[in-house]
């Protein structure tokens, strides 16, 4: 599919970031400044497919002060330690999931993970993968990581990680580590509206920062 990364540097990639150690890195070193956002969502759920409309454009004018993990499980659970996975919208889906955590997990550029996903979620099926990691610049080969153990672990640490907030709906859109309905409703509806808001609550924006106003 792309070029194709050596086994040695996928096994450092799974053993030094799991989904859920990530999500507290980023707390730890960046939540002081930048927001945080955590992002549960499904690759073939229609509001998940929905929400990045507005995800594109957003984390394109706010990438400098916001920090965002990108979790594809939604409501999707594994049986036998990973053997089997079933997800809310059938098999597919479950492959769309481990697609997406490999080519997240292939690299820890953000705006090209970003990228990529949107590009993806958007796209009719998954023919385009090939195109939405060339326009993303990423040239790792992710099919060593889709039709391996590497796959099921990701997608076990992406389980781990929604079961942390249990979400009701997806996708949910959880801020520094904290579920807040208000804020998810919010932002289904306005998401930059409520971005703008934390981070003005946080003093993220720098004086004289008319990005909001």
């Amino acid at each position: 599919m792309f070029k194709r990364i050596t086994a040695l540097s996928l096994l450092v990639l799974i053993l030094s970031s799991g989904w859920a150690e990530l999500e507290d890195k980023h707390k730890e070193k960046r939540q002081a400044e930048k927001l945080h956002i955590t992002l549960l969502y499904e690759s073939l759920c229609p509001d998940s497919r929905n929400f990045m409309h507005q995800l594109g454009p957003v984390y394109e004018e706010f990438q400098d002060s916001i920090d965002i993990l990108l979790v594809p499980f939604g409501k999707s659970h594994s049986e036998q330690n990973g053997a089997i996975f079933k997800c809310q919208h059938g098999p597919p889906e479950c492959q769309g999931n481990r697609l997406q955590s490999c080519v997240i997990n292939s690299t820890g550029n953000q705006p090209a993970q970003v990228k990529f996903v949107v590009c993806q979620m958007l796209a009719p099926d998954y023919s385009r993968v090939d195109q939405c990691a060339s326009e993303a610049g990423l040239l790792s080969d992710v099919d060593h990581c889709v039709n391996s153990e590497l796959g099921t672990k990701l997608q076990l640490q992406a389980e781990l990680l929604t079961k942390r907030y249990s979400p009701s709906f997806v996708p949910t859109i959880v801020y520094n580590g904290v579920f807040n309905q208000q804020l998810q409703d919010h932002s289904l509806r306005d998401f930059r509206g409520t971005v703008c808001y934390l981070l003005r609550q946080q003093n993220l924006l720098p004086n004289g920062n008319a990005i909001c106003q």
